[in-house]
Parts: structure tokens; sequence; C-alpha cells
């Protein structure tokens, strides 16, 4: 088959799929017929639009109730509601009683006046999956309500509902329409509670599922690279209730970049969260309402030209109140081309000019653009420092905008070079009268611009006279191809040619000195100058051993073998040096030193010189214990000196030490003074028996701190002292801790519950508390007593009783009047109702009403009965008398306020209330209810209540919201200043109000330190005040920094011959001012050929907004990319050979080196046990993914019989082969044909099967003979 036949084969089979409905097509099956412009993000198809069936109406929002009150409609002005009532009524409450509503501000109460039913009647289709819920709460008591669906008429118990008036709770399920039934009842009744008064429902839902359709769009059809695209999503609930845990996910095309995971929903910022590695935007939605759309926009940029990109939102959902099914949608396919955005080029080289010379920074630079042509004369100068008066390097900055507003810059250098006069190097020089002097020797002569002119230099005066001493002069001149002219003297000296001179002197040395017959002597010449280390000591029989008189002869030659010589005297004399007597002290601390005290010194030529001895040091301090040191030195008439040191030891002379500590003892005890009391001397040692007790007026009988004073002295007379204390505590009675009780008749009575005992000197004893006496008897009413004794360490016994209590345990009472009240009003029969037990106190909260026939609304005399028990089980009931009265309410005007925080507000001012047959009334309103806080932000309520004469009472509950009174904030960041730029203070400043709003323009600056010439930092203080006179004030840092050049980071890269090359790829550069410049990067320099082996270098430049630019040169090594070899022979075995066919084949590649680890074996068919041809195929794969494959053949011969040796040596026989053998045809059948790699040869093969064959038949042919 042809590659046009496979290809409209694939399109056949491709094209059927999509008929079918599948269309998920293989990834790249359509890669050879069509070139991918852009990349296709299509999930699925959007589902058609459902059924609807949908309750109306089901949270009682409509008609409008007064908030806090409650009000009776007629069935037909609640939508789609009915009633089983009598008087077809509905009652609606709006936060009646305080209770928020379980869905919006408004419920419905069930049997607010006789037992009856709520229902809808709901067109449904058979077979339909609705959802329904319904939020049910008890009024007054715990309230049983039943939901019933089915045919009217045919109605079927689907749930109970018996809820607590603490909160609102949610009954929900899952109901098919059954068949047949194209009209369903939704319907509650109450089955427990009170019958007239319970049973609140709210948030009630009967319909089908949410169903959320998506419409994308974009709003242009194509945006420019690095340009913003918008997308549009409308989120429409077309379904039968809310949606809730709504996601919309579009998954971003390649091509363009998401600006940024905020979307706008319905002009709201929502923050949505984006995978980079899926590219998938997800943006929560929460709820939509049915029939609700939600509007998300969010931008993208181009960032990859291509054609027809595309897009789709996926919309995933679940049911308001139900969690076990979530729904998928999708969006139409949303269509976005992105355009090249070519940004203008400028064409502009660097220059060198000599200084002085003109310079037009404008000629030579041109600019051009992709799409708006020639845009030369559009070139600007944004930087120019260019001083053609200076050397130096200099820059111009060029910069063009194209029509899309893309701007570029560029930068060249200009380089003022000098145009500076040539130098003459030439020195001066000093000759020896009659030498020689050549004026050009050593002269040299060179131009920055001409570089060597030696050749060029002209003497142009020369007096110089070798044959005279004197100082003469010699001038050179040069001149360079800009005519610039240079002129030098130098300086000739010519001097004379006289002997050397030594300075030596005569010396007396003593016997035994040391002496160095060059120290002190010197030589020095006329014309060279300093000879010392030119002398040389021709003679010197000195010997210092020995007295007597001895010489030295010195000789010196200059450079002009002029020889000087010079012979000294060095006379020895005898010499004995002194002695001095002196030896080591050992002193007590404090005594007294002299320390020339038995020191004598003598010496052998002058006799005793004690006299004459220096203390040339002493440290002695006799104060201090230590080790120091005295030196003496003495010197004979010879200068002979001697130095001696001794050593003078201090030693301590301490006072003892008294150990004695302070003891606490209880009154009444024994105390010993001198136990466990010691002394100890530094020298004495222990002297605890020396020591004297001289004060002690300790007595145990008494409470209170005593003294003991201790004295000891050693045997240097040193005294210690020592003085104690000694507290005597009290020995108190323990604390039983024990309260009187109070038991009802027949209760239970631990007596030691709760009691404890304590000690002062034992602690806790609780456990050791005793019961001495307990006569309680909790059947009878009565007291008692209980008597406790406890006893502590010391034998102190403490008793207390306390008293028991028995009391009644009788009926509770209930307290309730009989009432009176007009025809319409409130009738809440727990009103000043309230229940009292002698035991348990108030038991209000435990009455039930156990009979109540009040109907508000006809006039009449009804009962109420009620009852309670309390906690021992006793049981009341009272019933109460309720006449119904006719009357006209009176009516409070009041209006709701809005207060600042913190003002004074009168919550009865401008409230009043009429009557009508009263009149005005106001001065009766009372507030029953004000939860006001003006110190806090929020919403609070007032009631009020008023009562006429009829008794009529009246309420209205006010909202008062106390708004903020916040002090001003002042919006200002730190700032970051280029240096020298100009800094506006105000600018992107503002300030805001909660209550005033904008306060920008009343901002003052309080401090402002900046200094932009100089880097460092600075504050601004800004402040601010508003109507209020609440004041504001805000520092700000002010960093002014230097303008140093952006960085480039590029490195070096290594790459394949052959494959592909980005240079803009990880390439980056950043600017201490402007951030991240990676988009100002160009390319200045590129030689890379990825189709040769090489070296290759690029070059970038990149250009702040301040000017600078920085460029960077990287490497890029082009490498081969070569398969791999695999080395392997083919192979003649013996059956009786064992084959590894890995140990004969090795692998080598260019790039990866040695492969022979990854050689596999993909193919062997070698069976050592049977002779025959057999092939082995191996496989090696480089790390660039290359593959070879080679095959050998491998051949299993026979073993052969041992040869016949002959007894005695013969020639062979010769044996004639007359027979021509031919060979039979091959024989037809399928034939498989391995074509060999490249590279492989396949005659070797051949070759080792014909020698195989040969000698297989050598063998066979002598076996027959």
């Amino acid at each position: 088959m042809n590659k046009s036949i496979v290809k409209i084969a694939a399109g056949t089979m491709i094209a059927s799929a999509v008929l079918a409905g599948n269309t998920e097509l293989p990834y790249n099956v359509l890669k050879e017929l069509v070139a991918q412009a852009a990349t296709t993000n299509v999930q699925g198809v959007p589902k058609p639009p459902i059924e609807v069936i949908s309750l109306e109406n089901g949270s009682f929002e409509q008609p409008a109730v007064t908030y806090g009150t409650w009000d009776t409609f007629n069935q037909s002005e609640v939508p789609g509601w009915q009633t089983t009532a009598s008087d077809g009524l509905i009652e609606i409450q709006n936060h009646n009683e305080e209770r928020e509503a379980a869905d919006g501000e408004q419920y419905a109460e069930l049997n607010a006046y006789e037992p009856s039913a709520l229902y809808q009647d709901i067109p449904t289709t058979p077979g339909a999956k609705v959802r329904w819920q319904v939020a049910h709460r008890g009024r007054h008591t715990t309230d049983t309500a039943t939901v019933k669906f089915g045919a009217p008429g045919d109605l079927k118990l689907i749930d109970t509902m018996t809820t607590s008036v603490d909160a609102w709770k949610t009954y929900s399920g899952t109901y098919t329409i059954p068949a047949g039934q194209t009209t369903t009842r939704f319907q509650f009744e109450a089955v427990g509670g009170d019958p007239t008064n319970g049973n609140l429902l709210d948030n009630i839902v009967f319909s089908t599922q949410s169903f959320i359709t998506v419409a994308g769009q974009v709003n242009q059809t194509s945006v420019k690279k690095d340009k913003t695209a918008t997308y549009a999503f409308d989120a429409k609930n077309e379904g039968g209730m809310a949606s809730q845990n709504t996601t919309l996910t579009i998954p971003i095309p390649q091509e363009v970049t998401l600006n940024s995971p905020t979307a706008m929903v319905d002009g709201v910022s929502v923050t949505g969260s984006y995978d980079s590695n899926t590219r998938i935007l997800s943006i929560p939605l929460g709820s939509i309402e049915k029939d609700a759309t939600k509007h998300v926009t969010f931008d993208v940029k181009g960032t990859v030209v291509a054609d027809n990109v595309t897009t789709q939102a996926t919309v995933t959902h679940q049911d308001k109140g139900f969690t076990d099914e979530q729904y998928t949608n999708y969006s139409n396919n949303v269509t976005l081309s992105v355009i090249a955005n070519n940004a203008p080029t400028i064409e502009a080289s660097d220059q060198t000019l000599k200084k002085g010379a003109t310079f037009n920074p404008l000629t030579g630079v041109s600019a051009a653009d992709k799409e708006d042509g020639n845009l030369t004369t559009s070139v600007k100068i944004t930087e120019n420092d260019v001083d053609t008066t200076k050397e130096g390097v200099y820059h111009v900055t060029y910069s063009v905008t194209d029509s899309d507003g893309n701007v570029v810059t560029k930068r060249v250098a200009v380089t003022v070079i000098s145009n500076d006069a040539p130098t003459i190097v030439a020195e001066d020089h000093t000759l020896k009268k009659g030498g020689t002097f050549d004026p050009l020797a050593d002269v040299s002569a060179t131009d920055k611009e001409d570089g060597d002119v030696t050749k060029d230099i002209q003497i142009t005066a020369n007096d110089v006279d070798t044959s005279k001493e004197g100082t003469y002069h010699v001038t050179y001149t040069v001149t360079d191809s800009d005519n610039n002219k240079t002129t030098k003297t130098i300086t000739v000296t010519v001097t004379s040619n006289d002997a050397p001179t030594i300075t030596a002197t005569d010396h007396t040395l003593k016997k035994g000195d040391t002496f160095n017959p060059l120290a002190d002597v010197s030589a020095t010449d006329k014309e060279d100058g300093d000879l010392t280390k030119s002398i040389q000591i021709t003679a010197n029989d000195v010997n210092t051993s020995k007295e007597g008189e001895y010489h030295v002869t010195y000789s010196v030659t200059d450079s002009d073998n002029h020889q000087t010589t010079k012979t000294v005297t060095v006379t020895v004399t005898s010499n004995d040096v002194p002695t001095i007597t002196a030896k080591d002290h050992t002193l007590k601390k404090g005594d007294t030193f002299n320390a020339l005290t038995d020191v004598s010194a003598t010496d052998k030529e002058d006799g005793d010189i004690t006299k004459n001895i220096q203390i040339t040091a002493n440290d002695v301090d006799t104060s201090k214990e230590g080790e120091y040191h005295v030196t003496y030195t003495v010197t004979d008439s010879d200068n002979n000196e001697t130095t001696k040191t001794i050593t003078v030891t201090v030693t301590s002379n301490d006072a003892p030490t008294i150990t004695a500590t302070d003891h606490t003892l209880k009154k009444g005890g024994a105390f010993d003074a001198t136990v466990d009391v010691s002394a100890t001397d530094k020298e004495d040692g222990d002297i605890t028996k020396a020591i004297q007790i001289t004060a002690n007026d300790v007595d145990t009988s008494k409470e209170g701190t005593y003294h003991v004073t201790y004295t000891v002295t050693d045997s240097d007379n040193n005294k210690t002292t020592k003085t104690i204390t000694v507290t005597v505590t009290s020995n108190d009675a323990p604390t039983i801790t024990a309260t009187d009780h109070t038991l009802k008749k027949g209760g239970t009575f631990d007596p030691l519950a709760e009691v404890s005992a304590t000690d002062k000197e034992d602690g806790d004893l609780t456990k050791s508390v005793q019961i001495t006496a307990n006569d309680v008897d909790t059947n009878k009413e009565g007291t008692y007593h209980v008597t406790y004794a406890v006893t502590d360490s010391d034998g102190n016994t403490t008793a207390k009783t306390v008293a028991v209590s028995v009391t009644s345990n009788d009926v509770p009472e209930i307290f309730a009047n009989d009432r009176t009240f007009k025809k319409g009003a409130t009738f809440d029969p727990m009103t000043d109702v309230t229940g009292l037990d002698r035991e348990d106190g108030d038991i209000s909260k435990s009455i039930k009403i156990i009979a109540n026939d009040v109907d508000p609304n006809k006039e009449g005399t009804y009962s109420v009965t009620y009852e309670v028990t309390d906690s021992d089980n006793n049981t009341t009931t009272k019933k109460i008398s309720v006449i119904v009265t006719s009357n006209d309410v009176p009516e409070i005007i009041a209006e709701d306020h809005t207060v600042k925080r913190g003002n004074h507000f009168e919550p009865l001012e401008e409230v009043k209330a009429t009557d009508k047959e009263d009149g005005e009334i106001t001065d009766a309103i009372k507030i029953t209810a004000n939860d006001v806080d003006i110190n806090k932000e929020g919403v609070y309520h007032i009631t009020y209540s008023v009562t006429d004469s009829d008794a009529n009472t009246v309420f209205k509950t006010i909202t008062v919201t106390v708004t903020s009174n916040e002090v001003p904030h002042i919006t200002a960041e730190d700032k970051t200043v280029k240096k020298d730029k100009s800094f506006d203070p105000m600018k992107e400043v503002s300030a805001m109000d909660q209550e005033d709003g904008d306060l920008t323009k009343a901002i003052k600056i309080h401090e402002n330190d900046v200094d932009t010439s100089k880097e460092g930092v600075y504050h601004i203080t800004y402040e601010v005040t508003d109507s209020d006179g609440n004041h504001t004030t805000k520092t700000i840092t002010v960093t002014v920094t230097s303008n140093a050049k952006p960085e480039i980071d590029a490195t070096d890269h290594t790459i394949q011959k052959g494959g592909a090359f980005d240079p803009m790829a990880d390439v980056s550069a950043t600017d201490l001012e402007d951030g991240d410049v990676t988009k100002s990067i160009k390319l200045v320099k590129n030689t890379v050929d990825t189709t040769k082996e090489g070296i290759y270098e690029v070059t970038y430049e990149v250009t702040d907004s301040d000017g600078n630019t920085s460029d960077k040169t990287i490497q890029v090594t082009i490498t081969s990319n070569e398969k791999p070899v695999i080395e392997a022979n083919d192979q003649v075995l013996t059956t009786d050979d064992t084959f590894n066919p890995l140990a004969i084949v090795t692998s080598e590649d260019k790039e990866d080196g040695d492969l022979t680890a990854q050689v596999e074996v993909i193919k062997n068919d070698v069976d050592t046990s049977k002779p025959g041809l057999y092939h082995v195929t191996y496989r090696v794969t480089d790390s660039d993914g290359n593959q070879t494959e080679k095959t050998i053949c491998v051949t299993v011969l026979p073993i052969a019989a041992p040869p016949v040796q002959p007894t005695t040596p013969t020639a062979p026989p010769v044996v004639k082969i007359s027979s021509t053998i031919t060979p039979s045809q091959p024989q037809q059948g399928p034939v498989m044909a391995e074509l060999p790699s490249t590279g492989d040869q396949t005659n070797k093969g051949a070759v080792a099967l014909g020698s195989s064959l040969l000698a297989l038949a050598y063998l066979l042919f002598r076996r027959k003979k």
C-alpha cells in the first residue's frame, strides 16, 4: 500500500469515527495530512437543554412581610402555594420573635390557626427525576410534620420531620415521577406539637436538576503578539434549581499566556487557580440561582504567532444542598488568532573620531519596521554624551517606536582618540674620560598614531668631548605624520679615572674577645663609588686567646685596575670577671626585707667591690604570698660585668575559718550550740577544739529568732568570729475544712465528701480525718450533726462539727393569670407564665401547654391548660381563661436610623404613637427591646410597644445602623528613585475616609528630607485630617539608588549536529533599577550553524531605561551525532562447545564511547547440541537514540574422530575424485530476507559456511575410507 492510499484510509477511518460520535481522535493521526497551526483545547460537546420541573416561591419571599412581624394572606396572594385550611389563609413571618429564616428573610407557619396542609400542584413528566428539600423547625416546642408526594388524591408518605425549636433542620431526597403522573402534589401536614401553633417551613425545593450552559467568546478575532485579548464566558443556570460548587475550567492554549489567575465575575474580582503544568485555569462560581447568569472574563496575552487557537470551557457543578452527583457541560469552541507584532530595527554602528573632529550623531543611522517600512525620520536620540574635545569612549542611544507602540533602542560607542605629539626616549649618560660615545645608542621615538618613529630622529645639537672631564648636552628632534614636533635634550657627564681609598683603624682587644677584621672597614673610588664589598684581606695574624700585638693588611682594586693596600695593628690585653655572693630567701607575708643584706662581690684584680653592686631588678612584695626575684649586677675596672638573680618566697599568714550553719527548731526542742561546728587554719590545720562561744541567747521554749557567736584564734594570733541564726518555730494544731449541708428528704449523703484537713507542719491530712459522731437520717426532715477529728504528727488533735439539714420535697407551682385581648391581636400563651418549685427554683422553661383552643381572630372565651414537672417528678397543671374582645390597635410611627459610632443617640426621639380611639398616645410608648451599642459598628434593633385604653398592645421594631467613625487612610508606598532623577513626593499618594470619601487633596507633607543628588535612604511623612477631626500620618521610605548597568544571564551551550538551537532560550537580564529587562535583550551576533561541527559565538546586548548598556558573549559547541558501531565476527563451534553471544561483541560510539554494556541480543537461535548454521542479531542504542543492529553466523560442527596413527611413516593415500557433484536445486517456498544494517558484512557468513561444509565433507570422506 502506497502512502496516498494510507492517507485516504486514515482519513476515511477518522471521518467514520466522527460520524459515529467518537470525537476523541488518536494522537497525531493527522500529522501527515494537516500542518498543525495551533494547539486545540476541545473537551466535549455542549449538552442540549433539559426539561425543567420547578416548584414556585419555595422560600415564601412573596408577598413581602414587615421585618419582625407576621401576616396572613389568602392563598391566591401567595404565588404557587395552596392550603387545605377552611379560611384559605397562609401565614408568613419575617424574623418574627427574632427568628432568622433558613433562606432569605421569610418563612411560613404550618397550622397557624387550624390543622391543615400546605401544598403545590406541579406539572410533571413521568420518569423525570426531581430533587426535593425542605427546612423545618418547631415554633414553641418540638414539632412533627409529614412530607407527601403523589397525584392529587393519591399521596404517599415520603418522610416524617421532627424538629426542635433550637434550629432549622433540612430534610431532602430524590423522587422519580411515576408512570402516568402528569401532575404531582408536594404537600406538608402537621402531626405533632401544637396543632394550631408550630411547624415552620422554609427553603422548599421540588425540581429537576440544575443545568449550567456556557457560552464563550473573545473580544477580538485576532490579537497581536505581546498584546492582550479578553475571553468571556457566560454560565447560565437553565435547570430547575440552584447549583452549588460551580467551577469553570478553561485550558489556556500554548500560543497565549494567562495574564493573571484572577478573573472578573459579574464585575467583581475572583481569585482562580492556575496549574502551569496542565495550563488549566479554574474559576470558582459558587452557587448560581435558577435562570441566573454569571459573566466571567479574564485576559490573555499573545505569545506565539498562530492561526485559529481554539479553547473550550468546562463547567462542573452540583445541585444546591445535594452532593451525590456532579454534572459536567461544555461551552462552544472559542477561537483566537495570534498575529505577528514585529518590533522595528535600528541600524547604527560604533565610530572612532580624532580629538577635535566634527560629529553628527544621525549620519549613517536608519530604522525600519516590517509593518511600517522606513522609520528613519522617526529615530530619536535619547542619550548623547559625545565630547570631541576630549579623548574617551562616549555613547549615543537611539530610540524608535512603530505604529504598534513597540519601542526599540540601540546604543553605539563613539571613541575619541588623541592627536598627540610623538615621544622621544633618551637617558642621561656618564662616561669616563677617554671613553667612546654613540649619541643614537638606546635612543627611540614613538607616536600614538604612527607607532615607532625612531628612524626619523634628528640630532640638532651635540657638544660632547670625551677627552675632557665635564658636563655636555645632546639635543634630539622628531616629527610625526601630523607634523607634531618633539625635542629632547640629555646630559652627558665625562668623569676622571683615580685610584680607590681604604678606611681602617688600629684595634685594642681583651683576651678572649671576638674580632671581625672587616668590621668598620670601607673603600671608596671617585668613579666607582663604594667598593667596600671588593676589599680583600691579604694578611692577618691576630690571636685573641693570647696577649700580644698583631697586624691585618687590606687590598682593593677599582674598575680601572687601580689597586690600594692598608695595614692596621691589633693589640690583645688580659681580663677576668668579678663574682657576686647572694642566697635565696623565704619570708612570711608582712615581714620586712632588705635586698642587700648578706650580699657581697669580689674581683680577681680589684678585690672587694661590694659597694659597686647594683640592684637591676626587684619585684618582691611582702604583702602578698608568692615567689619573687632580685637581680644584682657588678662591674670591675675592666668593665667586666657579672649578674646574679636570687628567689625570695613570701608565704601566707591567714586567719582561721569557722564552719557553722543557721538552724531551725520546733518550740520545746533540744539545741546544742557546738554540734556541727568546726574551725581550720591554713597553717595550723584543724583547730575546732580552740573554738569559744562568746554569745548565745537561744530560748527553745519561745518562738523567735536567736543568735550564737563563735570565736577562734590561730598560732599567729589571727582571730576569727562568726554568728549564726537559730529560729524557733511554732507547733500548731491541724485545721479541718467542712461546711454545713442541706439535703432533700430521701437523698443520699456522703459525710466525707468535700471534707479536708491541713497542718502547718505536715501539710495535707485529709486521709487522716476520722468521723467521731454522725446522727444524720435522710429519711426525716430535721437538723443533724457530723463531728470530725484529725491528729497531726506532733499529737495535736482538732475536732469540728457541721450541721446537716434534711428538707421536704414539695410539688411545683404554676403562676398564670386569665387573659383578655382584642380580636386579631397576637396571643402568646407562654407570656407571663412562670413555674416555681421549692427545691428547683424557677422551672418556667419546663412548662408545657397540654390544651389550647384560643382563636385570636374570633371573639369568645377560651382556655389554656399548662403542665409542669419538677426534678422529683412532681407534676402540677393549671388552666386559665382567655377572653378575645373586639378592638382596633394603635399605631407606632418610628423610622430606621443610621448613626456614626460614638455619637449621641436618643431611641425615643421622633417616635410617635396614635390610636383611632385615644388619639396621640406617644407618652405611653415603651422600649421593650434595645440592643444598640453606639460604640460598635453593626446593625441593631429597637422594639417599641404601646398599649391603648383598651389594653391593645402594638409592637414595632426599627433598625439602627451604627457606622464607623474611623480615621482616614493614607495610601503611599515606599519608593526607589535613581540618583539625579526628578521626584514628585505627591505622586501616587492618596487618602480615603470611610465617611468623607477621597481626601487626597487634603494631604499635607509634614516632613521630607529626600535629596536625589545623593544615594541614601530618606523619609517623607504625610498627614491628613477628616471632617470628624480624626488625624492620620504615614511615613514612607525613599531610597535613592545608583544607576548601575544591567546584567545578562546566559550560559555556554553544547548541541549535537542537526539539533535545534534557540539563541534566546534561557537568556535573561536584570537591572538593579528596572528589574527584569529580558524583553530588551538584543542579539547582536550569532554565528551558530547547527549543520556543522564547531565552536561558535553568540553575543547579546541589553540597555536599561537609563541607557546603560551591557553585552555578553557565550560559546555554542556543535558536536557530531553519529550512530554507534557493533564489532562482532562470525563463529565456528563444535557440539561440545559452550556459547555466550555477549562474550564476542563490543560497541563504540563517537559521542558516548564504549557502549558494550548496552548491547542487546534481540535474536539468538544457536543450539550447540546440534550441528548446523545459526544466527545471532545484536542491537545497541546510543544516548541520542541512534540505533544499530548486526547479525553474525554461528556454525556448529560435529566433534571430529581422532586421527588413526600409522605404524610407519608412509605417504598419505592419493584419492582421485573423478565424480562431479551436482548441487540440487534450491527448494521453492516462502522466503524471509533480513536486510543487513548499514556497514554489516554478509560475505563473511557465506565464506565461513563454505569453509565449514568443506571441512565436514572431508571428515565424512575419511570415515568412508
